[in-house]
């Protein structure tokens, strides 16, 4: 295995690690990770060993930035050249924010495209080692942020598990209150009958009709009391049951809100997690679940869909003449361009960096070859201003459609991939299709 290949492995576990372990990160943690692993000592080595001269002769050749902890060089072949270096070294950064990739969202996404224009400019090791210190930054941020959406999940299944648990506690009092409620009710109705057989049966002991009388008023005395006893254990009953349903209802009213709220919740996360931040159209998470389910209904029902890969010509040279922030508003406004010319039925996102991606439902590539004209065209004939400059935008397209050995998503894609190289080759601002 090649040094930067072993340096981008080795960065990459440590990260994980960090993510996985909820770890702080900081420089002295950072650094007591890096220290661990034998495999970045030994490509540190060269480097360590070198005199204090030869490593400040970066620093002194910069005229952007202040000396500061120098990225050490992985040991490569004697007859590498710095350049050579370099660009594996770029290659290796560019490969760790790709497979961040799929963890970050939100406000983040920006920084992540920032990170890469950045990659893109160095051209010293001492700029490498200021981007490692960016990364761990941004690294540190989303696992802060992942913890902070598991505590948010974890404090609401508590909280939903304690209201369920109160809900439960509260219909089983009122179905103890109604058995209790049945059973008065049975007892008033057994003493009922008791009396009333008394009152009959009366007549077969002979006794005189003075005796009967008496009996009879004591039998209706008993009755009546018993009655206005009943009624006011009712009244009182009926009061508490009121009480007890109001209650209920009041919790109902509250898991109801508190469900609406959660409901509100999760759609903002939907469109924090699908959502990019800069462009507000879908985001690469969102293709990848987008195209697996393409993918899965085209082996299924022979659903035909294309991909269009969209690149911007040029957009390093945008940001270098007219600023981060010019190069973030032509590329708002591209997608938005881009949005309005497609069906509300395609799906369209942001795959990363400068790249836009359509998927075009139901279509062929010769469907998808004239859509995508249709959108270099547009491009080519919209004047994006920026404080009243003029900035001419151009954008190569790589067009294909789904076939039925395409056994995974990565597969289309990587011909699209390939067919916007092919038209970046030929000159730019063209469709190609394989």
């Amino acid at each position: 295995m090649e040094s930067l290949e072993i340096l981008t492995e080795s960065v990459l576990n440590i990260f994980e690690e960090f993510s996985i372990g909820r770890r702080p990160l900081n420089a002295a943690t950072l650094k007591e990770a890096f220290s661990a692993r034998k495999e970045i000592q030994a490509l540190l080595q060269p480097v360590l060993n070198a005199s204090p001269a030869e490593r400040s002769e970066e620093v002194s050749g910069s005229d952007k930035m202040q000396p500061r902890i120098p990225l050490p060089q992985a040991a490569t072949p004697k007859n590498a050249t710095t350049a050579d270096q370099l660009s594996g070294l770029r290659d290796a950064f560019l490969k760790i924010l790709k497979n961040l990739g799929p963890l970050i969202k939100g406000e983040h996404e920006i920084q992540l495209t920032r990170l890469q224009n950045k990659i893109n400019q160095c051209d010293s090791f001492l700029q490498f080692g200021l981007i490692g210190e960016l990364i761990g930054t941004l690294v540190g941020k989303i696992i802060d942020d992942t913890v902070g959406r598991m505590d948010y999940s974890n404090d609401f299944l508590v909280g939903l598990s304690n209201d369920l648990y109160k809900l439960g506690d509260q219909l089983l009092s009122f179905q103890a209150y109604n058995k209790d409620t049945h059973q008065l009710s049975s007892k008033f109705n057994d003493d009922l009958l008791t009396n009333a057989h008394d009152m009959h049966s009366i007549f077969d002991t002979g006794k005189s009709l003075q005796d009967i009388k008496i009996h009879f008023a004591s039998k209706l005395f008993a009755i009546s009391n018993a009655i206005q006893v009943k009624n006011q254990t009712d009244e009182v009953r009926a009061k508490e049951a009121d009480t007890k349903i109001a209650e209920l209802q009041s919790s109902l009213n509250t898991y109801n809100q508190e469900i609406l709220q959660i409901r509100d919740r999760a759609d903002s996360l939907e469109k924090e997690v699908l959502l990019d931040a800069l462009t507000e159209i879908n985001n690469r998470r969102a293709f990848d679940l987008q195209i697996r389910e393409n993918l899965r209904r085209f082996h299924r029902n022979g659903e035909q869909f294309s991909l269009v890969l969209i690149d911007i010509d040029h957009f390093k040279i945008v940001n270098d003449e007219y600023g981060h922030k010019a190069g973030d508003k032509c590329l708002q406004e591209i997608a938005k361009v881009i949005r309005t010319s497609l069906r509300k039925s395609d799906f369209f996102g942001r795959y990363g960096g400068e790249e836009l991606i359509a998927i075009l439902h139901g279509s062929n590539i010769e469907n998808a070859l004239e859509v995508a004209e249709k959108l270099r065209l547009r491009i080519v004939r919209t004047r994006f201003l920026y404080q009243d400059k003029v900035i001419s935008i151009t954008i190569s397209l790589g067009v294909t459609q789904v076939l039925q050995t395409d056994a995974d998503p990565e597969t289309p894609f990587i011909r699209a991939d390939n067919a916007v190289y092919q038209a970046k080759s030929l000159g730019r601002n063209r469709v190609c299709a394989i």
